[in-house]
């Protein structure tokens, strides 16, 4: 019989929905039968002359939702014969990355290929429905994965697929027969997934909204837009002696031809040869977009160079030699400006590094604070740039359009302590808004983890002993 929680469970939905009243689950009992035994080979057939818009290859199912689509898409070289299935049947992709069960229900009979898809064509008494949730469950999962031939460059489901045993209901009375029976735990897993989805819908409505106020903060911030009652209240938590209101900027920039106007010495990375051996980190832009968070604290780069290789890549350019020496050092931001605009992050630690020619390194000057200049260089680096066929570039012209709103000096604060005291407020909002997002992504593989589990008591946690 089936598991005693989702007996219970079974009885809930009867009360809530009102179906199946007269169906007593504890009294349903099953017996085993495999794939093979419920598979009509005879039903598939080679059939000539494939056409496109009746032709399945592996790659038109869509590996998340487990539907197929070939309406918008032109098939080219197709075989001149293959076999088809008809409506109804179930097709199990043989090959990784989609190894997995696919329902058709709907169309007519389709050809496919038979060297990447597995068909299972069933009798009329079984409900189709109720063996493709099966095939959709971890106990099906679990037999794929004990049962492929890992030889071959593709690991592939073998001819075992077929020895794969299903839990089919007896016939209970006239009225629930097997099929009937298999009907209703459909209707009943149906409907618990459409709980879980109404409640995944209203954390996806939530992770908008969130998502939205993390993108909003910093330009709001600097715009003086939806922050004040915000920066109000934090002030008054952390005694704070002015509003946002009262603050004055002026501008300053990161790249001028007058010094008096720069907040800090800005430099381009370079790229030496990397080495399997090397120990030094050196950045690109795709291990800046690895960091979550501001800061770099714990420095690790897909690849590594030597000193010896950055010693050669200077000497062949020739140019800029004693700055192109000096290392990222602690408190550094490093920005991109080249294709993936605007990542942002502030190195963190002690241990030298280096980086490439698509990252600006900002040494900030002691009158600025750095979080308070990252934080602006997030808003205004998007800003700019010239497109090129790769994307978007900033060239030196651009970045000195990039303004750094720099608050003047208070009667009693400098323009430092502001700085300090506004990327402590963004900070304090952004893991704020930070721990609402991962409350989110709990709160998604809690979703998940419940609809496997509906599937696997179901189908794995069957009481065989009981007569």
């Amino acid at each position: 019989m089936l598991d005693k929680e989702v007996r219970e469970r079974f009885k809930e939905f009867k009360e809530r929905t009102g179906e199946y009243q007269d169906l007593e689950i504890d009294d349903v009992r099953f017996e085993e039968k495999s794939l093979n035994d419920l598979h009509l080979k005879d039903k598939v057939k080679t059939k000539k002359n494939t056409t496109a818009n009746k032709f399945i290859e592996i790659g038109d199912i869509d590996r998340v939702t487990k539907k197929y689509d070939i309406s918008k898409k032109i098939k080219q070289n197709l075989p001149e014969k293959g076999k088809y299935a008809p409506k109804g049947s179930i097709l199990i992709s043989r090959v990784r990355p989609l190894l997995g069960g696919y329902t058709i229900l709907d169309g007519d009979d389709y050809t496919f290929t038979s060297g990447d898809l597995n068909p299972i064509v069933l009798a009329d008494n079984i409900c189709v429905n109720y063996i493709f949730k099966i095939i959709c469950s971890p106990k099906f999962e679990t037999f794929l994965k004990r049962n492929q031939n890992t030889a071959g460059q593709k690991p592939t489901i073998t001819s075992k697929l077929y020895d794969f045993k299903i839990p089919i209901p007896k016939d209970l009375n006239k009225t629930y027969t097997s099929f009937k029976i298999q009907e209703a735990i459909v209707a009943f897993l149906e409907d618990a997934f459409n709980k879980i989805e109404k409640m995944r819908e209203f954390f996806d409505k939530r992770y908008k909204l969130i998502e939205k106020l993390d993108k909003a903060l910093i330009p709001s911030t600097f715009m003086k837009e939806y922050v004040k009652i915000s920066f109000g209240k934090y002030a008054k938590e952390n005694d704070i002696g002015f509003d946002i209101n009262d603050i004055e900027f002026e501008i300053k920039r990161i790249h001028s031809k007058n010094k008096d106007e720069v907040v800090c010495k800005k430099r381009m990375g370079f790229t030496p040869k990397n080495s399997a051996s090397g120990t030094i980190n050196w950045y690109s832009v795709r291990d800046l977009g690895q960091v979550e968070g501001l800061f770099i604290d714990s420095p690790n780069t897909f690849k590594k160079t030597t000193m010896n290789l950055i010693k050669q890549a200077v000497d062949k350019k020739n140019t800029g030699k004693s700055e192109k020496l000096i290392p990222i050092i602690k408190g550094d931001i490093l920005i991109s400006f080249k294709l993936t605009v605007g990542v942002v992050k502030i190195y963190n630690s002690e241990k030298p590094a280096y980086c490439n020619e698509a990252i600006d390194i900002l040494t900030v000057y002691d009158s600025c604070d750095n979080r308070y200049v990252a934080y602006n260089c997030m808003l205004e680096y998007p800003k700019y740039g010239t497109k090129t066929n790769n994307g978007v570039t900033l060239n030196d012209d651009d970045k000195k359009l990039i303004q750094i709103f720099v608050p003047k000096d208070l009667e009693n604060y400098t323009s430092l302590e502001i700085q300090g005291i506004i990327a402590n407020f963004i900070e304090e909002k952004q893991n704020k808004i930070q721990d609402e997002l991962d409350k989110m992504k709990v709160g998604y593989n809690t979703l998940e983890r419940l609809n496997k589990a509906y599937l696997a008591r179901t189908f794995t946690l069957i009481d065989w002993s009981v007569k």
